[in-house]
C-alpha cells in the first residue's frame, strides 16, 4: 500500500520548517558576529580579568653609606610568611568580609590554627585572631599578599609550606628584602626606620605624584601600594624619592579556581639610589660613646654638685661648609627593632618620657635654655649698637643693681653672686661674667628709643637662632627667641599662662644671659658659632653628600668605578654676619679662646684633662637653670682657634641636669676634640652583610675658598686659609 502523502509531509510543511532552521542559523550568527565583531572589547577585557592577576612588587631600597663609604643601612634578602589572598579566597577561604559562609569561616579559622601551631614551634608565634585580623582588615586589596610573618624565617619552613599548600592553601613563604644596620644602634636618629604607609601618607602630595601601581605618572614614576614601605624618620623619610626602589608588576595567568597556570610577565624591579651622608660614622660612634659616658657620669654626682642627668645630645660640625660629621642624641633606640612593624607597646615604650623618649632627635628637635653661650649673640647686638667698646671696663661686684629701679627686682647676680672685679670685653667672656651682660641688657632697654625693643633678638637672627637652620631632617624645632610682640600675643592669646604681657628690664635681662624666653636646639647653636668661627657666614647644616647609583651590586658600595653619580648636594649659604670692625671680631675671638685655655677660664680645667694637638682651642661655657631641676651644662667650642688657619670643627654639647658648664658638656668636647685633633678616633666595625664587599671610596672634592671675616667698614681680616677638605665635598 502506497503511503499517503501527507504522512510524509507535505511540501508546505517541509519549507516551514527550513524557514525555522535558516531562521535559527541566522539568529545564531547574528549573535557570535557580535560577540566576536562588535562587543569584543569588553569581553576581552573581562576574559584577561577572569584569568589573569597583577601582583604589585617593590623594589629594594638604596643603602646609606657614611662619607667613607661605610654602608649605615643594608638590605637583607629573608623568607618571610604570608598570604595570598586571591588563592586563599579561591581555596574556599572566604572573601574576609560579611560575605563570608559558616563553612569558609569554619574552614579559615582551622588553617589559621594550623599556621599559628607551626610558626609557635618554629618561635615566630602568632595567634590565630592576628591572623584572622590581618585577613579581614579592610585596608588590604582582594588580591594582594597579607605579611603574616616579616622578619624572616628558615628555609626549611618555605620548604614545609610549600609541600603541604593543600593543608595551608594560599599560605605561600617568599623572599623579600629587609632593612640591616651593620652599625646597630649608630645614628639612628640620622638614619631614622621605615615601615608600612598608612592611607593617611598615600594621601601626601609628594606620593600622589607617582600615581598608582594601575596608573603610574610616568616610566621613572615609584607609586605606592598599601602594603609598601616607605621612610618614617631620618634621612629615610627626608629622601625617601632617592631610596625607593622602583617597583613592578607581575602578571600571573589563573584559573577559573585562581590557581596559577605560569608567569606571564615579570617585574621590572630596581633597587633604590645609595644616599652618601656627611656623617663619619668613626666620629660619630666616639661622641656617642662620649655622650653617654658623660651623662651616666653626671646622673648622680659624687661630689656635691646637683646633678640628676638622664639624656643629652651633642652635634660636631664643619664650619667651612655647613657638613655635619657627628651628632648624637642620648637615649637612642636600636631600628633594626622597627624593621618589621611597631607595636604599640613598643611605640609607646620608645616614646614614653618614662624611658626617655627614646625616638626623639634632641639635635634638632628638642629646645633648651643655651645659657652663656647666648653671650656671644648679646655681645654682637652690643657692639652693633655701639653701646659698649671693647676696651670698656666695669666693675663686677657679683650683682648687677639696674639703674632708677625704685620697685619690684632691682637687683641681678652672678652665680653664687661671685665677684669678678674689673671686667673689660675679652675677659668678661672668658670669665662669664653675668653682671657684665645684665648692664648691656639694661642698656639697651633704657636706650629703646634709639636701638628699637629688640637688639637683642636682630642679632640672634642673624646667628640662625629662633628659626629652623634647614637641615634636610624632619621634625626640626625653631627654637625660642621671646620678643615683646610675641610676649603680648601670647599672653592675649590665654593670660592664665603667663604672669605678664608687657615685657619689661628683666625680661631683657634673662634673654641677655640666654634664659628667660629663649631656647636653642643643639645644632642651632653649634651653627651659631660655626657662623663665628668662620668668620660670618652661616650656612645650611648639610647631612647628605650625593646619591649614586651603583652599576653592579655584586661589586664595592664606595668603588669608584662601580657608581654613576645621580646628585651631589652642595654647600648652601643661610646668611651671613657682620661685625662692626676686625678689631671687635678679633678681642671677641680672645676672650673666646681665653675660655678654654689655662687660668680662669670656665672650661680650662675641661682642656687641661683632654690638652688638644691644636695650639688653640675657643669656645663658651653655658650653665642654664631651670624651675624644679639641676642646671643645664652646656658647651660650644671651636678648633683648631689660631686665627691664622681655618678651623676645622665645631661642636658644642647640651646636658639636662649635668650641673655647670663647665663640669659635663666641656669635659664632653674636649675628650672629643683631643682624639680628632690627634688623630686617634678609633674605627668601628660594621657588622657583615652577606654579598656586600668593602671597596676604595669616591675621591675627595675639589678644594672651596674660606668666607673671609664680613666687616661693616668693608675691610677683611688680614689671614685667610684654606679648608680641609677630607672625606669628600
Amino acid at each position: 500500500m502506497v503511503p499517503d502523502r501527507a504522512e510524509n509531509g507535505s511540501p508546505l510543511s517541509l519549507a516551514v520548517i527550513g524557514v525555522i532552521c535558516v531562521a535559527l542559523f541566522a539568529s545564531l550568527f547574528v549573535r557570535l558576529y557580535y560577540l566576536q565583531i562588535i562587543d569584543h572589547q569588553t569581553f576581552q577585557v573581562q576574559s584577561k580579568a577572569v584569568h589573569f592577576r597583577t601582583k604589585h612588587e617593590e623594589g629594594p631600597r638604596g643603602r646609606i653609606l657614611d662619607r667613607n663609604g661605610k654602608v649605615l643601612v643594608d638590605n637583607q634578602v629573608v623568607v618571610v610568611v604570608g598570604i595570598d589572598k586571591e588563592i586563599a579566597r579561591g581555596e574556599g577561604l572566604g572573601n574576609g568580609d560579611a560575605t563570608d559562609s559558616e563553612e569558609e569561616l569554619a574552614k579559615r579559622k582551622k588553617v589559621f590554627q594550623r599556621l599559628a601551631g607551626v610558626l609557635t614551634q618554629q618561635g615566630v608565634p602568632r595567634k590565630v585572631t592576628a591572623i584572622e585580623a590581618i585577613y579581614t582588615d579592610v585596608r588590604y586589596g582582594p588580591n594582594d599578599f597579607l605579611p603574616i610573618v616579616d622578619e624572616g624565617v628558615s628555609e626549611e619552613l618555605k620548604t614545609y609550606l610549600a609541600e603541604r599548600h593543600e593543608e595551608f592553601p594560599g599560605i605561600i613563604a617568599k623572599a623579600r628584602t629587609i632593612r640591616v644596620y651593620p652599625y646597630g644602634q649608630l645614628a639612628a636618629h640620622i638614619l631614622g626606620y621605615v615601615g608600612q604607609i598608612i592611607p593617611e601618607e598615600l594621601e601626601r602630595s609628594d606620593i600622589k605624584a607617582h600615581g598608582t601601581p594601575a596608573k603610574p605618572a610616568g616610566p621613572d614614576a615609584k607609586p605606592y601600594a598599601l602594603d609598601d614601605q616607605i621612610g618614617k624618620s631620618g634621612v629615610e623619610r627626608a629622601f625617601e624619592q632617592y631610596l625607593r626602589g622602583t617597583p613592578g608588576d607581575t602578571v600571573i595567568q589563573v584559573d577559573a579556581r585562581g590557581q596559577s597556570l605560569g608567569i606571564v610577565k615579570e617585574p621590572k624591579l630596581r633597587q633604590g639610589d645609595d644616599l652618601w651622608l656627611t656623617i663619619d660614622i668613626d666620629k660619630q660612634a666616639l661622641v656617642e660613646q662620649r655622650l653617654r659616658e658623660e651623662i651616666q657620669a653626671r646622673s648622680n654626682c659624687p661630689d656635691a654638685s646637683d646633678c640628676r642627668a638622664k639624656e643629652g645630645s651633642a652635634v660636631l660640625i664643619n664650619p667651612q661648609n655647613g657638613q655635619v660629621e657627628a651628632m648624637a642624641s642620648y637615649p637612642t633606640f636600636d631600628p633594626s627593632e622597627l624593621v618589621n612593624g611597631i607595636s604599640t607597646d613598643l611605640w609607646e615604650s620608645l616614646n614614653s618620657k618614662e624611658n626617655g623618649k627614646r625616638m626623639l632627635n634632641r639635635a634638632t628637635a628638642e629646645g633648651y635654655a643655651p645659657g652663656s653661650t647666648f653671650k656671644l649673640v648679646t655681645t654682637h647686638a652690643a657692639l652693633s649698637e655701639n653701646v659698649i667698646t671693647p676696651e670698656d671696663v666695669y666693675e663686677d661686684k657679683g650683682y648687677y643693681a639696674l639703674e632708677g629701679c625704685t620697685s619690684g627686682k632691682c637687683e641681678f647676680q652672678n652665680a653664687g653672686r661671685e665677684r669678678l672685679g674689673a671686667v673689660n670685653l675679652q675677659r668678661a667672656l672668658t670669665v662669664s661674667s653675668d653682671t657684665y651682660f645684665y648692664r648691656i641688657a639694661d642698656l639697651l632697654w633704657r636706650g629703646r628709643a634709639a636701638f628699637g625693643d629688640t637688639p637683642i633678638q636682630d642679632s640672634a637672627k642673624l646667628f640662625g637662632f629662633g628659626q629652623k637652620t634647614g637641615i634636610n631632617l624632619p621634625s626640626e624645632s625653631a627654637g625660642l627667641i621671646g620678643t615683646p610682640e610675641w610676649l603680648q600675643t601670647v599672653y592675649d592669646k590665654n593670660p592664665k599662662l603667663w604672669d605678664h604681657g608687657k615685657w619689661t628690664v628683666g625680661d631683657n635681662i634673662n634673654t641677655s644671659i640666654g634664659q628667660g624666653l629663649v631656647n636653642a636646639t643643639p645644632l642651632q647653636l653649634a651653627n651659631a658659632y660655626a657662623t663665628f668661627a668662620n668668620g660670618g657666614t652661616r650656612y645650611v647644616p648639610q647631612i647628605a653628600l650625593r646619591v649614586t647609583r651603583p652599576k653592579s651590586l655584586a661589586k664595592a658600595a664606595g668603588g669608584i668605578a662601580n657608581v654613576d653619580l645621580i646628585k651631589t648636594f652642595e654647600p648652601q649659604v643661610a646668611g651671613t654676619l657682620q661685625f662692626p670692625d676686625q678689631h671687635q671680631y678679633e678681642v671677641v675671638y680672645a676672650g673666646l679662646q681665653g675660655v678654654a685655655s689655662a687660668g680662669s677660664g670656665t672650661a680650662s680645667d675641661a682642656f687641661d684633662a683632654y690638652p688638644t694637638a691644636w695650639a688653640t682651642v675657643a669656645g663658651k661655657t653655658g650653665t642654664a637653670e631651670v624651675d624644679k631641676k639641676a642646671d643645664t651644662s652646656l658647651f660650644v667650642g671651636f678648633g683648631p682657634a689660631t686665627g691664622f688657619e681655618p678651623v676645622q670643627y665645631v661642636m658644642s654639647a647640651v646636658i639636662p641636669e649635668g650641673g655647670f658648664g663647665g663640669e659635663a658638656a666641656a669635659p664632653l668636647v674636649a675628650s672629643v676634640f683631643q682624639r680628632i685633633s690627634r688623630g686617634e678616633v678609633p674605627p668601628v666595625a660594621g657588622a657583615p652583610i652577606p654579598g656586600a664587599v668593602v671597596g676604595e671610596p669616591l675621591a675627595p672634592a675639589p678644594t672651596t675658598t674660606v668666607p673671609q671675616v664680613q666687616i661693616s667698614d668693608g675691610s677683611t681680616p688680614a689671614t685667610t686659609a684654606t679648608p680641609s677638605t677630607e672625606g669628600g665635598p
